[in-house]
């Protein structure tokens, strides 16, 4: 039984009519063309960044012409065999319960022209023989391979949605779980999730689920963020070790320390059974090799540490994976994070109240238990200065 309150809110809350799509008006306009002139032409291509509305366009679509869907993905192209047996026939064959039929061929960026020799074949030859308008979806339909592509079917562009749409989405998805974010958050979330509302989705998801409003600062940095999502989805999702693959997490904008955090939390996501155990060994000597950077201060050991961190986890694979996966935040950077925070709040405390006393910080700190008894006069609190930050501190239980 699925349990309703571990959805995710990007799919919980999918768009899934005309009026849900938000931001894309022209490409909407496009794609209703594209469907009165079919079969001028055969297929349409949404591409765009990821989270602007590809597959739910789709989707909304289809509803709205009460239009079966057919979905595909780049997985379904590599089984010759399948495409002949099973699309094959329904590329041809009527709905029984809809009016129309749709294709939906979803992330096609996910076709290797290493692995899937022949995967682009299938997918024109799908576009040649089928009665039925197809809609093909992909991040970037401008790479070599889809050249014979781009010229079969109507390329329309998704772009990243505004701030301010993301924002009205986020306030309604508030309404409809019956949670209070301030307007501040609120902003934050939809500026940083530069355009995209699954991102924005997941964040406000997740800061739904604490108690601190303080933790604002966990959803402030999409830019480190989407960082680290777009170089775990490239290691986890890709098979082959190519020259980007080799410097993957040394354009990533996060530590070092943080990146074995998040490789760690993800990895079960992404692999099973043997491949599982393959990609922990990789990073278990990755951590050997950091430890005695650390210990011995042999940082020529880094280009090791970065290899198996990102080649040798990507390399247990036998072919590339397709998809998206939902990456979850560490629970130990979080958990570190809170206990810096609370440090923080404690050591100004101690400067101010270390200050007026004429005793150093670090007695002040040490007899924090018995200042904290002291301080809840409220004319004490008023001669030190104290913030509502810090006032709200010491108010609270103490947390060991």
């Amino acid at each position: 039984m699925i349990d309703i309150n571990n959805i995710p809110w990007c799919e919980k809350y999918r768009a899934k009519k005309i009026e849900d799509i938000k931001g894309q008006e022209l490409a909407i306009d496009k794609v209703k063309m594209f469907l009165r002139t079919f079969p001028q032409k055969k297929a349409v291509i949404l591409h765009g960044p990821p989270g602007t509305g590809k597959t739910s366009l789709a989707y909304a679509i289809a509803y709205e012409n009460d239009s079966e869907i057919l979905e595909l993905n780049a997985s379904d192209l590599r089984n010759k065999d399948k495409i002949s047996q099973i699309i094959g026939p329904a590329t041809q064959q009527r709905s029984l319960f809809k009016k129309s039929k749709i294709i939906l061929v979803d992330e096609v960026d996910g076709i290797s022209t290493i692995k899937d020799r022949g995967g682009i074949g299938e997918l024109l030859f799908i576009l040649e023989r089928s009665s039925f308008p197809v809609i093909i979806t992909a991040n970037d339909i401008w790479q070599k391979k889809f050249n014979l592509l781009r010229k079969k079917a109507e390329i329309i562009s998704l772009k990243e949605v505004e701030y301010k749409v993301i924002k009205d989405i986020l306030n309604q998805v508030c309404e409809k779980e019956n949670h209070a974010v301030s307007g501040e958050i609120i902003t934050s979330i939809a500026i940083k999730s530069r355009g995209d509302i699954r991102a924005a989705l997941n964040d406000l998801q997740l800061l739904s689920k604490m108690d601190s409003p303080e933790l604002l600062i966990e959803a402030g940095e999409r830019n480190k963020e989407q960082s680290i999502f777009t170089s775990l989805q490239y290691v986890f999702k890709n098979a082959q070790i190519d020259t980007k693959m080799l410097k993957i997490f040394d354009e990533t904008n996060m530590p070092i320390d943080e990146i074995f955090l998040w490789i760690e939390e993800n990895i079960p996501l992404e692999y099973k059974g043997t491949e599982l155990a393959k990609a922990f060994n990789a990073l278990s000597m990755a951590d050997v090799f950091r430890g005695r950077i650390r210990r011995q201060r042999h940082w020529r050991f880094m280009v090791y540490e970065y290899f198996l961190l990102g080649p040798a986890i990507a390399s247990v694979k036998d072919y590339n994976r397709t998809g998206w996966t939902s990456y979850r935040k560490p629970s130990r950077i979080l958990k570190i994070w809170l206990q810096n925070q609370r440090s923080a709040k404690k050591k100004s405390i101690c400067i101010k109240y270390a200050k007026h006393t004429h005793i150093s910080t670090k007695t002040a700190m040490k007899d924090f238990l018995l200042l904290k008894i002291i301080l809840q006069e409220n004319n004490l609190r008023k001669m030190l200065k104290l913030n509502e930050e810090e006032i709200a501190y010491l108010d609270k239980p103490i947390i060991s």
